[in-house]
């Protein structure tokens, strides 16, 4: 019974082994989505930045090309002006060179204005982007670290189901059926420690005299008489 017992332990520990790994497994996706999630978000900032700038610099292009063209209808107008030959005519030319040379200064402003967010859009760019290749070195740091991990996992676990059909094929068929059947009541813990007559599974206090039989590891198998889980002795004194 020491010899299945100690079987029985093995499984249990190889089982629980997997059980963690699995859990830890199934996080890792979640995980590098979050990542991945928060990384495209600071993307899509400095995305939204980059198409700020080029529609500045779109409409500070407009708005040379338009005093451009507002600038050489003025010189042709001007140019005009020695042509005329009534004093009205004269009158209503000044009142147009007039109305174009105040477009052309409103036209100027607002180009004085566009320069001055440009400047400012294009240092929160920078800026930005320096964040990013900054952070896109820790996200693919933290990305490959993941994987590697599921990697790891991966062999780990197949390490741990051949330790436990290994494990399984030297255990009676009718003690591995009790085994199951407390794992599958006791949501996956079938054998547990006992320390100072307290059961590790369910807390509880165990009688004295099966605490003793556990210490002289007696050729009975001993069941918690709360969690009817199997129970071994386990010495912590060092």
């Amino acid at each position: 019974m020491r010899e299945q017992l100690a079987l029985l332990i093995e499984l249990q520990k190889a089982e629980s082994a997997a059980g963690r790994i699995q859990a830890r497994k199934k996080e890792l996706p979640g995980q590098l989505e979050a990542l991945e999630k928060e990384f495209g978000a600071v993307c899509a900032v400095v995305d939204s930045a980059r198409e700020q700038l080029e529609g500045l610099r779109k409409r500070r292009r407009e708005k040379d090309t338009q005093l451009q063209t507002a600038q050489e209808t003025l010189k042709r107008t001007r140019e005009r002006l020695l042509d005329v030959k009534t004093n009205k005519e004269y009158q209503s030319m000044l009142k147009e060179i007039e109305t174009i040379e105040a477009k052309n200064s409103r036209t100027e402003d607002e180009i004085i204005s566009l320069l001055d967010e440009l400047d400012q859009v294009e240092r929160t760019v920078k800026a930005k982007e320096q964040e990013l290749n900054a952070g896109r070195k820790g996200f693919e740091e933290e990305k490959a670290r993941l994987a590697q991990e599921l990697d790891s996992l991966t062999e780990e676990l197949a390490v741990s189901v051949r330790m436990s059909d290994d494990l399984r094929g030297k255990i009676p068929a009718e003690l591995l059926k009790k085994y199951e059947q407390i794992k599958t009541i006791r949501r996956g813990l079938a054998v547990v420690s006992v320390w100072k007559e307290v059961c590790d599974g369910c807390h509880m206090s165990i009688p004295p005299q099966m605490y003793n039989d556990l210490q002289k590891s007696t050729k009975i198998l001993n069941t918690c008489p709360n969690c009817n889980r199997i129970l071994y002795w386990e010495n912590r004194n060092g």
